[in-house]
C-alpha cells in the first residue's frame, strides 16, 4: 500500500501506519459487535423459547381456571332455578370419549307454551282471593242489610219511612 503524500506533506510510512490502525480498529470493531450479536441472539432466542413456554402454560392455566368458573356459574344458576345440574357443561366441547346428552332447558322443563298475559293479582293467588272475598262481601251488602244494635228508644227506620212501599199480601 503505496500512497502518495503530495497533498498533506507527511511520509509513506506513517500514512501507513494510520491506514493500518483504522482497519484494525474496524476490523475489531466489526468483530466486537458481530459477537454482541450472536450472544444477544442467543439469549433472545433463549428468552423467546422459555416465555413461549410460559406463555402456553399461563394460556393452558387461564383457560382452565375459566373453565371452572363458567362450570361454577352454570351449577349456581341451574340449582338456583331448581333444576338437576350434570357434571359437564353442554356448551362446552367434549374433552373426553364420552359425550353425555345435554340437560333440558327451563322452557322445557316447564312447558308453558302460550299463554295469555294475566293480571299482576291474578300471579298471587293470596291477594286474589283477598280480591275475591271484598267483592263477595260488597255484593252481600247489597242484599241483605247488616244487624245493628239499637241503642236506647226506638228512633224508625233509618232510611226513612217509604209511603208507596207496601209489604204485605192482600187478603180477599
Amino acid at each position: 500500500a503505496v500512497v502518495s503524500t503530495q497533498s498533506t506533506g507527511k511520509t509513506d510510512v506513517t500514512l501507513e501506519r494510520e491506514i493500518e490502525n483504522l482497519i484494525q480498529t474496524e476490523q475489531s470493531e466489526k468483530a466486537a459487535v458481530s459477537e454482541e450479536v450472536v450472544l444477544d441472539s442467543t439469549a433472545v432466542e433463549r428468552k423467546r423459547a422459555i416465555s413461549e413456554e410460559e406463555r402456553e402454560e399461563e394460556v393452558d392455566l387461564y383457560a382452565e381456571h375459566a373453565r371452572i368458573s363458567e362450570e361454577k356459574k352454570r351449577k349456581k344458576r341451574k340449582k338456583k332455578k331448581g333444576i338437576a345440574v350434570l357434571s359437564e357443561d353442554p356448551t362446552l366441547m367434549a374433552t373426553g370419549e364420552e359425550e353425555e346428552k345435554r340437560g333440558i332447558t327451563y322452557k322445557i322443563m316447564k312447558n308453558k307454551g302460550l299463554t295469555p298475559h294475566r293480571k299482576k293479582e291474578q300471579r298471587n293467588p293470596r291477594v286474589k282471593h283477598r280480591k275475591k272475598f271484598d267483592k263477595a262481601l260488597k255484593k252481600r251488602r247489597s242484599q241483605i242489610p247488616d244487624l245493628r244494635e239499637q241503642g236506647g228508644s226506638y228512633g224508625g227506620e233509618k232510611s226513612g219511612i217509604k209511603s208507596a212501599l207496601t209489604k204485605s199480601t192482600k187478603l180477599r
